[in-house]
């Protein structure tokens, strides 16, 4: 696939941690005389030796052709999805944005021949009218958080098929009612957590079932890097300027948003997306419940604003600095204070109301526990899932790479042979997969002469889950992230925010669907 595109998921990607960084920590994350192997790269498997190594993964493009589909959101994560979409699974026929600037650049994408898409794809600035479209079959929903509930359940009733982005929903009453409507209307609803489509987390799923690395009471995982969110600073040094003006020009009101600053920034308030548990924690703590078998009981969480809520911006330094240059050296000229404070507003502040860092224990049954950080402010760790077994721990990392690390007195062989000798719980996701990772059981194998996760870019997994949407709704193949698991990693996160937000341990009652 080449390399993955410098911005995608509204982060840089970072390389995963190498050799060499878990060297320099082994005393911190592994006793030194514990046998460690890096997995991923090559075999992930064959290191593991519980399964056949998979070759590289794509779902056959079978059934009655693609899935004439459109997409609402063409801000850099719908471009990215567009990007990945397989026009043999997914074809892309319109988009809708109410932001000129990604209309015109979603347009361009779209357009792009090898992407293979719809040359003159349609376009739309109300959603409404995307929905009366009667060629669409499906919606890619990539908007602002808080959207995704009241779209998704319009996007149903109108009888779309629903590709959602994660978070599922705002609230859990939008969630219930998403996953009722789907059903009813017999739709296919899919939340876009991409590690349910990544074969390296289902073979590691295997991996826990099968009980190689003992049992699993605790799981560390982060996501840190070192940015303050702020769109601004990308749409100024990312967007033509000829797509600047028509933006600036806009009423943000028409669409909920009491100025500029809320409909570009929207990551930072809370009545739009909730901050960090929803737009990254929900990734991590999807798969903590997925692996664990269930939802947490209950979690604390801590946390802050630790950016500075003075901090101005670079556009509005760069206007600071004109208006000073004028009245110091222009005497002679007017200085229109009025035009200054409109060009300044929407920009001139950092009154963000979400934190910009969070740490959560969650409890789940069993005394098993997930630690989750986030930080804002520094990107040594990068973000990585930790597993710990009595037998063995695993990291995954960066998406496309796996560290085994065995405990003092085990390794693969004697690890496996006590796991088939205990006869430990083993669930078989898929029955007819005959010994391969329930993912690779709906996929086909090519022969690249690639094993396990080798050559997977981290986007891979993005493509994999658009090419499973198609296939659920062409082939009836399993929705491997239905409506079940993005409710359950939104209960998740919600409570971990009301926690924080109290500062007291709260209690998570039973999810029923």
């Amino acid at each position: 696939m080449g390399n993955p595109p410098k911005r995608w998921y509204g982060r840089t990607p970072r390389s995963a941690p190498t050799k060499k960084f878990i060297e320099s920590r082994k005393d911190t994350i592994m006793k030194p005389d514990a046998e460690k192997k890096l997995i991923g790269r090559r075999n992930f498997l064959k290191a593991a030796a519980v399964l056949p190594a998979l070759g590289a993964v794509s779902y056959k493009a079978q059934g009655i052709g693609p899935v004439k589909t459109g997409i609402v959101g063409t801000g850099m994560e719908g471009r990215i999805l567009i990007s990945l979409c397989d026009p043999k699974f997914v074809y892309l026929t319109a988009l809708c944005d109410i932001r000129p600037d990604n209309r015109a650049l979603g347009l361009e994408m779209l357009k792009k021949p090898e992407l293979g898409h719809n040359p003159n794809p349609r376009v739309y600035e109300k959603y409404d009218d995307m929905l009366n479209d009667s060629e669409l079959e499906a919606v890619i929903i990539a908007t602002p958080f808080f959207l995704h509930g009241p779209m998704a359940l319009q996007a149903l009733q109108a009888g779309k098929h629903v590709f959602v982005e994660k978070t599922m929903a705002y609230t859990i009453g939008e969630c219930r009612e998403m996953i009722r409507l789907a059903k009813t209307k017999g739709l296919n609803l899919q939340v876009g957590h991409q590690r349910f489509y990544n074969p390296l987390y289902w073979d590691a799923h295997r991996m826990i079932q099968e009980g190689l690395l003992g049992e699993i009471h605790h799981i560390r995982a982060l996501w840190h890097r070192n940015t303050d969110w702020n769109y601004w600073t990308y749409f100024r040094k990312m967007v033509p300027a000829e797509l600047q003006a028509p933006l600036r020009a806009m009423d943000p009101t028409r669409y909920g948003y009491p100025d500029l600053q809320h409909l570009v920034n929207w990551r930072w308030y809370e009545a739009y997306s909730r901050g960090l548990w929803t737009e990254l924690c929900s990734h991590q703590i999807a798969v903590a419940n997925w692996f664990l078998g269930s939802i947490p009981t209950a979690v604390y969480a801590t946390g802050g604003k630790f950016k500075s809520e003075e901090t101005q911006n670079e556009l509005y330094l760069e206007y600071l600095s004109e208006f000073q240059t004028k009245k110091k050296y222009s005497d002679t000229d007017a200085v229109d204070f009025d035009a200054y404070r409109e060009r300044l507003k929407g920009y001139s502040r950092d009154d963000r109301d979400i934190e910009d860092h969070i740490y959560a224990i969650f409890e789940y049954p069993g005394y098993r526990t997930v630690t989750y950080s986030c930080i804002q402010s520094n990107s040594v760790d990068q973000y990585y899932e930790h597993i710990m077994g009595t037998r063995g721990s695993l990291i995954l990392s960066n998406e496309n790479e796996s560290y085994l690390f065995w405990e003092p007195g085990w390794n693969e062989e004697s690890a496996q042979k006590a796991a088939k000798e205990e006869k430990t719980t083993q669930v078989d996701v898929v029955k007819e997969d005959a010994g391969q990772s329930a993912f690779a059981a709906h996929v086909s194998q090519e022969a690249t002469g690639k094993g396990g996760a080798s050559g997977m870019a981290p986007t891979d997994p993005y493509r994999f889950e658009l090419q499973g949407f198609a296939h659920t709704i062409r082939n009836g193949a399993p929705n491997l992230c239905d409506g079940t698991k993005g409710v359950q990693a939104a209960l998740t996160c919600f409570a971990g925010q009301e926690s924080l937000k109290h500062k007291q341990r709260i209690e998570i009652a039973p999810l029923s669907v």
